[in-house]
């Protein structure tokens, strides 16, 4: 358990380890070996080049993991320097191994007060089941979210009128099946399925599978995840029924940036778990629905539709980030994490 931790720095880390990112990649390195400070390092091993090309969204994660770990030290009473990429940001198209993230200096006790988000780090879930329809969101909430945004230097709001959320659903539909059946995404993805709580237990990372189902059809060999759908086959009606009930709920939230500079990036990862945050601490229920905001070819279509239909011009901004909110059917359970120790270089 992450309050298990007694030495500062790892108990900042082993909340910081259950940041929402992409593909549950867990795509970081914690460098201790100089005393007082955390050196977070991007791992090379776990990118996702095929649907996230430019490491975008996985700096994003790592902007949730910085912003986890900083709630964490407050609730310790210690603030925290943190210094975005000090060696320099990566170029725009390029995420090289290694990068320095972040460094993290937390100050002496008693120099920060506690946030009250810490406690809704533990309940803080993706649940990917039917979210009930049309049920009003809090307005304290969207408000609280606006304002997140704000002071990480960006934009959000919330669809919830039908013609314009059927047009945002009709578009990351689209998205999630151009992602389905273009090979090199679908095989990515399909790398890192782990199917039944044995596949899952052993890797602890990676897209989670184990509802009854999709064990059966995986157990009689109706399933191949190395298949790749194609349209007019049944491979790809069972992953677009997959898809339904990521449909429903009171809305989108969706996250934007005046530019897509690598600081923008990561200040979107800590504005958007703030914000999932938050809406855990009002009984909400958040889940990313990103897949037209992905940077390979294939999904140039969607890209500009879902930019389109939010008001943002490609070339003077960004949607970062697009999630379903609402209140789900059943309660969402933890995604696996790998232990703290085979994060850090020590």
């Amino acid at each position: 358990m992450a309050t298990a931790e007694t030495e500062l720095r790892r108990f900042m880390l082993a909340h910081a380890l259950l940041a929402p990112n992409p593909h549950n990649r867990q795509s970081w390195i914690a460098d201790l070996r100089e005393p007082g400070r955390i050196h977070l390092l991007c791992d090379g091993e776990r990118l996702l080049p095929e649907t996230d090309p430019f490491g975008r969204q996985i700096l994003i994660g790592c902007g949730a993991f910085i912003e986890l770990a900083l709630i964490a030290a407050a609730e310790r009473g210690h603030s925290v320097t943190v210094a975005l990429f000090p060696q320099g940001a990566p170029a725009a198209r390029s995420l090289p191994a290694g990068t320095v993230v972040a460094t993290l200096t937390p100050g002496p006790a008693g120099s920060a007060p506690r946030d009250p988000l810490y406690a809704a780090i533990a309940r803080r879930h993706t649940a990917k089941t039917a979210y009930a329809d049309g049920r009003p969101l809090p307005e304290a909430l969207t408000s609280a979210w606006v304002e997140t945004a704000r002071r990480h230097g960006l934009q959000a709001g919330t669809v919830t009128a039908p013609e314009p959320l059927a047009a945002l659903r009709r578009i990351t539909r689209e998205a999630y099946e151009i992602e389905a059946i273009t090979p090199a995404t679908w095989l990515e993805s399909a790398r890192l399925m782990r199917i039944g709580p044995d596949a899952i237990a052993k890797h602890r990372d990676g897209i989670s599978l184990s509802s009854p189902m999709i064990r059966l059809l995986h157990t009689t060999g109706l399933f191949d995840p190395m298949e790749v759908p194609q349209r007019g086959q049944s491979s790809l009606q069972r992953v677009m029924d997959h898809w339904k009930p990521y449909e429903t709920g009171s809305g989108l939230l969706w996250l934007v940036s005046a530019g897509n500079s690598r600081l923008q990036q990561l200040e979107s990862g800590r504005a958007y778990v703030r914000q999932h945050l938050q809406a855990t601490a009002a009984g909400v229920d958040m889940h990313p629905v990103s897949q037209a905001l992905q940077e390979f070819e294939a999904m140039r279509g969607p890209y500009a539709a879902v930019h389109r239909a939010l008001g943002v011009d490609p070339a003077q901004g960004t949607v970062q980030m697009l999630a379903r909110v609402g209140y789900a059917s059943a309660p969402a359970g933890p995604s696996p994490r790998r232990d703290l120790v085979t994060m850090l270089r020590t």
